[in-house]
């Protein structure tokens, strides 16, 4: 009889932290050291986000309008130069911020870093292209409204934070209509300036690079002297309690369940983020052994932990027949109920620590993944150490703290956010 392979445990080393260097006009540089990868990625960073926009979407249509128009170059011709150096920008806005992320070669990237500067200090913003972004928008928006996932995970928000709470409007297709030039003007000098600017940089930071975007960002202060605190989200004021939303011929319904947690700093949170991956967050958790492989009533289910900027969101998310929503529903408040009611087994805690530690080192291979990783702890607020504070309770967390942890957030019939889009 052959003998099987022994199986040795994960062993995960912690990531190195960024080195930290200020431009010489006090812009922060994170640099995540590089793989002896050709290829860089620049993420600037400007505080702001939805939680301060005076309308809906105004947040989201500026940062996307920066790139259609700069200086002298249309938005065509900036593509055309970013595809001639086989580079790209993507632009997105969040609860605190707004982001601007360059991927590039090294050898290019003295060329591409001045287009990035003229696109952020010298947008056009004309009406021609403000139409056009907007008319794209709406079609998008339009067409996503007819999604049971993606309306039910609005609808899951506007309860998270409240219905009077800034970030809870649902927005509909006369917001995109509502934006003028103006706005958009007015959000950008409020939000884009060098005191609002934080930069993080994946790869070799060379003497070159450095100089090269000291001179594009560093050597003064640009823009106006707004100053905006990063933690500028208003608590939430959540609306727990059953809501449903109808989609008329809607052959599934979607189903989101959770609540509003706790922040990244709290002492739970780590424990918090296991406990949820062993209750949903891989393909063999509770919830998609029961949901999925012995009652059949959906094709995926999932709990996760969101982070909104410095606030995090428990989320557990299913598309099910209509017929088998109630059913559906009422096995993942069993499956709940378990969490703090029975046991939990140390070889599942062992089970769901490896599968961990294995996801850990996939999502922090390569520049890209190791950079995504660091702006979303520095988004959180959390010093970056965090990071591996997380690796470090991964490696030592027993099942009976797992199960103290699912009794403080699971238990006394903790009160909860249930939305069901579909045909009701």
């Amino acid at each position: 009889m052959k003998t099987p392979p022994v199986i040795h445990p994960m062993d995960v080393q912690e990531l190195p932290l960024p080195v930290v260097r200020n431009l010489p006009n006090g812009i922060p540089l994170y640099n995540i050291s590089g793989d002896n990868s050709p290829a860089l990625r620049l993420e600037i960073l400007f505080k702001g986000g939805y939680a301060i926009q005076d309308k809906p979407l105004q947040a989201t249509i500026t940062n996307r309008m920066l790139r259609e128009g700069a200086g002298k170059m249309t938005g065509q011709e900036i593509s055309q130069k970013l595809d001639y150096y086989g580079a790209w920008i993507e632009t997105y806005s969040s609860q605190n911020c707004n982001h601007l992320v360059l991927y590039s070669l090294s050898k290019h990237f003295l060329s591409i870093v001045k287009l990035l500067e003229d696109i952020i200090k010298n947008p056009t913003f004309t009406e021609d292209n403000l139409e056009l972004v907007k008319r794209n928008g709406k079609a998008c928006f339009e067409i996503n409204s007819q999604k049971v996932d993606i309306v039910s995970q609005r609808y899951f928000e506007n309860a998270l934070w409240g219905t009077e709470h800034p970030l809870a409007h649902i927005v509909e297709t006369s917001d995109y209509d509502n934006i003028t030039r103006d706005d958009v003007k007015s959000y950008y000098r409020k939000v884009y300036n060098s005191n609002n600017c934080v930069i993080f940089l994946s790869g070799e930071l060379t003497n070159d690079i450095y100089e090269g975007l000291s001179n594009c960002f560093g050597l003064e202060k640009w823009g106006s002297d707004n100053i905006i605190d990063k933690q500028s989200v208003q608590p939430p004021t959540t609306e727990y309690g059953k809501h449903k939303v109808s989609l008329p011929n809607s052959i599934q319904s979607d189903v989101k369940i959770g609540f509003m947690a706790m922040d990244a700093s709290h002492e739970n949170f780590h424990a918090f983020r296991f406990l949820s991956v062993l209750l949903g967050g891989y393909f063999g958790s509770r919830l998609m052994s029961n949901i999925r492989e012995e009652n059949g009533y959906t094709y995926h289910i999932a709990s996760e932990v969101d982070a909104y900027g410095h606030h995090n969101a428990f989320m557990i998310s299913s598309e099910t027949a209509n017929e088998y929503v109630t059913p559906c529903i009422n096995e993942i408040y069993k499956e709940i109920k378990r969490l703090y009611t029975e046991p939990i087994p140390e070889t599942e805690v062992e089970h769901v620590r490896n599968y961990i530690l294995g996801e850990m080192c996939r999502e922090c291979e390569g520049i890209t993944a190791k950079a995504e990783v660091f702006v979303n702890a520095w988004l959180s607020g959390n010093d970056l150490s965090s990071v591996n504070e997380y690796l470090k309770v991964v490696k030592s967390i027993t099942a009976q703290e797992l199960s103290a942890v699912a009794k403080r957030w699971f238990g006394n019939d903790r009160p909860m956010i249930e939305i069901v889009a579909g045909e009701i």
